[in-house]
C-alpha cells in the first residue's frame, strides 16, 4: 500500500531496493536538507520520512531523486551495489561529468556527454547530462551550442519540480544569451535572480553567480553604477563560500567598471587581485582577458607603448587558446586604437579590419560597433568622410538593435565631435542631442545606483533588479 503510494506518480509499480540502515537520513542531514527538499516534489516528505527509518523501500526512480538532491551517489545508499548494475553504472558516469565539470576540464565533459544522451536512460537523468553540456558549452564561449541543452534541461527539470536544478540551468541561459548580446539576456538572469531567492535555504553560491553574471551584463552595457552593485552583491553572497574563480570573475568585473568610471588606482588593485586569483585557479584564458583590460587601462592614462605590449601579449594568447569570442575581436580593436594614437594608420586598418572579421565570424556585434566607431575616426582623419558616415551609422543602428543606450550615447557623442570638427553643426547638435536624451555620462566617483538608470536599463527587459 504505502509502496505503491510512493511511485504514484510513475506508471506502474517497481519492486523497491533494499537500501542500508540510516544512508537516507544521514545523507540529508549532511546536504542540510528538508524532508520536503529531499522528496523535490516526486513524493511526499511523509514517504521520505518512512523510508528513513526503514518502513518501506524506495523504488528506483525515488532513489535516483534521493541521490540528486542529496549529492551522493547512488551505490552510498545501496545495501548490495552489485545488484543493480543499471543504477550504478548510470550515476558513475553522471558523476565523472560533474567532476570534469568542476575541474573546468570542459571539453571532455562535452565528448562524454554527447556520447551519454545516446543512452537509453530516464528523462531525468538525460537532463542532467543535457545540464552539464549546456554548462561546459557555455564555459567554451559557444552560447549558440548550449542553448541546445540547457532549455530541455530545464524544461525536464521544473517538470520534476527541482527548482534547484531549474534555477541553475535558467541562469546558463541567460548567461548564454548574454554571450549573444541577447537584449532578453537581463531580464533573465533576473527572473534566475529572484527564484534563487526564493529556495530556503538560498543556495550563496549560485546566487553569487547569478548576480556575477547579471553584473558582466551591465558591464557590456556599460551600465557601470549596476555592474558595480551587482559585484558588490555577489561578493557579499559569495563571502561564505570560498570559490576563488568566482571572486577572481568579480574583481575582473570591478577593474574594469572602475577603469571605465576613470579611478585606475581602484581598477588596478581589482586587476592585480583577479591576476593573482586566475593564476591560483590556472585559468590562463582569464589571464589574457586582464591583460587586455589591463592594456586598455594604460591607454587611458596615455601610456600607449605600455598598453600595446599588453594588448600584444594578450592577442598571443588569444590566439594559441582560440579565445575568438569575448577575445580577439576586442584585442585586435584595441591595437587598431593604439595605432591610430600613434598614427600608423595602416597598421590601425589592419587590426581593425581584422577584428571586423572576428565580430562577423562568431556574430559579436558590440565589436563591429568598437571597430567600426574607430574606422570611422580613421577615414574621417584620412579625409573619406562619406566611409566615415557609414561607420558611425552602422554602430548606431547595431546599438539601437542591441538596446545598450549606455554604448549608443557614446557613439553619437564620438560621431558629434567628428562631425563638429568638419563643420557640419546641424548634423553634429542632432547627434548631441541624441546624446543627451540617452542620459548623461556617469559622474567621476563611485556611481550609486539610481531609479532613473535602473529604469532606462531594464525597462526594455521587462524586470526591475531584486
Amino acid at each position: 500500500m504505502v509502496t505503491a503510494m510512493l511511485d504514484s506518480r510513475y506508471k506502474g509499480r517497481r519492486k523497491g531496493v533494499a537500501v542500508r540502515e540510516g544512508s537516507v537520513r544521514q545523507a540529508r542531514l549532511e546536504a542540510s536538507l528538508s524532508l520536503a527538499q529531499v522528496a523535490a516534489g516526486h513524493v511526499s516528505r511523509t514517504a521520505i520520512h518512512l523510508i528513513e527509518y526503514g518502513r518501506v523501500k524506495p523504488s528506483l526512480q525515488t532513489l535516483r531523486v534521493i541521490a540528486r538532491q542529496t549529492r551522493k551517489p547512488i551505490s552510498y545508499f545501496l545495501l548490495d551495489p552489485d545488484a543493480h548494475p543499471e543504477l550504478t553504472e548510470r550515476h558513475k558516469e553522471l558523476r565523472e561529468l560533474e567532476t570534469l565539470t568542476v575541474v573546468r576540464d570542459f571539453g571532455a565533459v562535452v565528448k562524454l556527454g554527447l556520447a551519454q544522451l545516446d543512452k537509453r536512460w530516464a528523462d531525468e537523468d538525460l537532463a542532467l547530462t543535457r545540464f552539464y553540456l549546456g554548462q561546459a558549452y557555455c564555459r567554451l564561449v559557444q552560447p549558440e551550442e548550449a542553448l541546445l541543452y540547457l532549455s530541455p534541461a530545464r524544461a525536464q527539470f521544473e517538470r520534476q519540480e527541482d527548482e534547484l536544478l531549474a534555477v541553475d540551468a535558467l541562469d546558463w541561459e541567460a548567461s548564454a544569451l548574454g554571450l549573444l548580446e541577447d537584449p532578453n539576456a537581463i531580464g533573465l538572469a533576473n527572473l534566475a535572480l529572484e527564484r534563487c531567492r526564493k529556495i530556503d535555504p538560498t543556495p550563496q553560491q549560485l546566487e553569487a553567480r547569478i548576480l556575477g553574471h547579471l553584473a558582466n551584463m551591465f558591464v557590456v552595457a556599460e551600465s557601470w553604477g549596476l555592474a558595480i552593485s551587482h559585484y558588490q552583491s555577489a561578493v557579499e553572497a559569495a563571502s561564505a563560500v570560498k570559490d576563488l574563480l568566482q571572486l577572481a570573475k568579480m574583481h575582473h568585473g570591478l577593474g574594469l567598471a572602475y577603469l571605465q568610471l576613470r579611478q585606475p588606482a581602484t581598477a588596478r588593485r581589482h586587476f592585480d587581485l583577479a591576476l593573482a586569483l586566475y593564476s591560483m585557479e590556472s585559468d590562463t584564458s582569464a589571464v589574457f582577458r586582464v591583460e587586455n583590460d589591463l592594456g586598455n587601462l594604460l591607454l587611458h592614462e596615455g601610456h600607449i607603448d605600455s598598453a600595446e605590449r599588453h594588448f600584444l601579449t594578450a592577442l598571443a594568447g588569444a590566439e594559441e587558446l582560440g579565445m575568438n569570442r569575448r577575445g580577439r575581436g576586442f584585442i585586435l580593436a584595441n591595437l587598431g586604437e593604439v595605432c591610430l594614437k600613434q598614427g600608423r594608420l595602416d597598421e590601425a586598418r589592419s587590426y581593425l579590419n581584422q577584428a571586423l572579421e572576428v565580430g562577423e565570424a562568431v556574430g559579436e556585434r558590440i565589436v563591429l560597433t568598437v571597430a567600426g566607431i574607430l574606422l570611422g575616426q580613421l577615414d574621417e582623419r584620412l579625409g573619406n568622410t562619406q566611409a566615415a558616415d557609414n561607420h558611425f551609422l552602422e554602430a548606431v543602428r547595431i546599438l539601437e538593435e542591441l538596446e545598450m543606450p549606455n554604448r549608443l550615447r557614446d557613439c553619437h557623442l564620438a560621431y558629434a565631435q567628428v562631425l563638429e570638427a568638419r563643420g557640419d553643426l546641424r548634423p553634429a547638435i542632432r547627434h548631441m542631442r541624441l546624446a543627451a536624451e540617452l542620459g548623461r555620462p556617469e559622474a567621476v566617483g563611485i556611481p550609486i545606483d539610481r531609479p532613473d538608470e535602473q529604469t532606462s536599463v531594464l525597462r526594455k527587459h521587462g524586470r526591475s533588479v531584486s
